[in-house]
């Protein structure tokens, strides 16, 4: 059931996002830019110049190395981790069943769970 879920939720998802579209209407690299320039402006606020030094630097390096690709592509991979974990734990799982050991079968669907609980989380992220 969950492997369907996520195929649906691949298919809808992946054309917005191969578009470079997002929810939003801005950018991944965009809405980090912001974020850390609204740190910026909190840390001058409270006289803090290492902090704002830090928050330059890295300002500095989303500017010069970020891309909405690369998030991306960091997001897929993450997602196919999860994907993996879960078949494992479904896996692991079965074996339990086998075994008949209920103590067995109650470890392994709770680690289950908490597998595909990841899957979503990472799925919504994209």
């Amino acid at each position: 059931m969950l492997k369907r879920i996520c195929l649906i939720a691949t298919m809808i998802i992946s054309p917005a996002v191969l578009a470079g579209n997002s929810t939003s209407g801005k950018d991944y690299c965009a809405i980090k830019k912001e974020k850390i320039q609204q740190q910026i402006e909190y840390a001058k606020q409270y006289n803090n110049p290492h902090r704002v030094a830090g928050l330059q630097r890295a300002l500095s390096n989303v500017e010069t190395y970020c891309t909405n690709e690369g998030y991306r592509a960091d997001n897929e991979e993450r997602i196919a981790k999860k994907e993996r974990k879960v078949a494992e734990r479904e896996a692991e799982l079965r074996e339990a069943k086998a075994s008949g050991r209920s103590d067995k079968i109650a470890k392994k669907q709770r680690k289950l769970r908490e597998a595909e609980s990841e899957l979503e989380e990472a799925l919504e992220r994209l």
